[in-house]
């Protein structure tokens, strides 16, 4: 395994400036002069606090997921809609894709996305990917089995375009290729898991079907994987702790480093990192993304201390939970509270691994 040694990072997305955001609250199609500027602004966001490694925020994303639709024809984008709700009973709803005929690849992540970043950026690039089993949960019986036999036909067409995309994203010079998984933990969604008696097994399945999508990477390219429970406007959805799937899921999960959120009770208790295979770095996302209020750097340091207590220190590393933003509305806090998070996170892991 490849591993840099980072002590401090993020997820992968930011807060969009409101110039940005205001243009796509408008559907307006001009915007690559906005997200230029915004990559290039978060890219000096990053320098000056600190951070080893840099993305470009997301900025030229709706959603998070967004990357498939950029370079795949074959998604219905509108097709399935999602509705969250708050602690405080709120609600919001956004659309998701739907695929409605066989895909077929039609860009390029590099020319899109990552070509801008790395002409600019002064030091190692991060590019976050969705994993394809991710868009099994938008499954849609009557259009989705009209164009695949089954879910498995369609995630191999999908994986293969996704590591074709990883691929020209290495050779081009990323050094550091994410996966986001935000459903791995909703064991109670019957669409990814239709058989809650074998939920073990299907989630195996699911971690090695997304693992491929990095087959074939040079050995000095960085994989991680992000593992969430949904993160929309502040608000999320599953609360399955790791200590209930711990153990198929860090096994399974054949990554330099996992970047896990451990924010809130939600996460459940430290000890299941011990299921970590050796040689992974586990990335503790004690910094939430979720609220303003500013986490103390001696609580974090007392929490590093207890996962230390399972994994050794230098296995470690510290992060935000989430990304601030995995859509363009973002999370409810400023971007002053996201720069002293980062600068937290900064701060905290030069003092714990100086």
């Amino acid at each position: 395994m490849a591993d840099m040694t980072i002590r401090a990072e993020t997820v992968g997305s930011f807060l969009r400036p409101s110039a940005l955001s205001d243009a796509m609250a408008a559907g307006r199609a001009d915007l690559q002069e906005l997200q230029d500027r915004a990559v290039l602004d978060v890219l000096e966001l990053q320098r000056s606090v600190g951070l080893p490694v840099v993305g470009d925020g997301e900025m030229r994303r709706r959603i998070w997921h967004g990357p498939v639709l950029d370079v795949t024809d074959g998604f219905d984008p509108e097709g399935f809609t999602r509705t969250w709700t708050a602690p405080d009973g709120r609600t919001a709803s956004h659309t998701s894709p739907v695929v409605a005929s066989r895909l077929t690849a039609t860009g390029s992540l590099v020319d899109i996305e990552a070509g801008f970043v790395l002409a600019h950026a002064d030091r190692p690039v991060k590019v976050t990917l969705p994993v394809p089993t991710n868009f099994l949960s938008y499954w849609t019986d009557g259009v989705s089995d009209r164009a695949y036999a089954d879910p498995h036909e369609f995630l191999d067409d999908l994986v293969a375009i996704m590591n074709r995309q990883a691929l020209a994203l290495a050779e081009a010079g990323v050094r550091y290729l994410q996966l986001d998984a935000p459903k791995y933990t909703f064991l109670d969604n019957r669409r990814l898991f239709p058989d809650p008696e074998r939920w073990q097994e299907q989630l195996a399945s699911y971690v090695r079907t997304d693992r491929r999508v990095f087959d074939g990477l040079p050995d000095d390219v960085v994989t991680g994987i992000h593992i969430c429970r949904g993160n929309y406007r502040s608000m999320y959805e599953s609360t399955v702790p790791y200590d209930e799937m711990g153990e198929v899921l860090f096994s399974e999960a054949r990554y330099d480093r996992l970047l896990l959120e451990y924010d809130d009770a939600r996460a459940g208790g430290l000890d299941a990192l011990r299921h970590v295979r050796p040689g992974s770095t586990a990335v503790l996302g004690l910094v939430t993304t979720k609220h303003p209020e500013l986490e103390s750097v001696d609580d974090l340091r007392r929490r590093i201390d207890e996962a230390a207590s399972v994994l050794p220190l230098e296995r470690l590393a510290l992060s935000p939970q989430c990304g601030f933003a995995s859509t363009w509305e973002g999370n409810e806090l400023s971007a002053e509270d996201q720069r002293r998070k980062l600068e937290t996170v900064v701060r905290t892991a030069e003092l714990v691994w100086s």
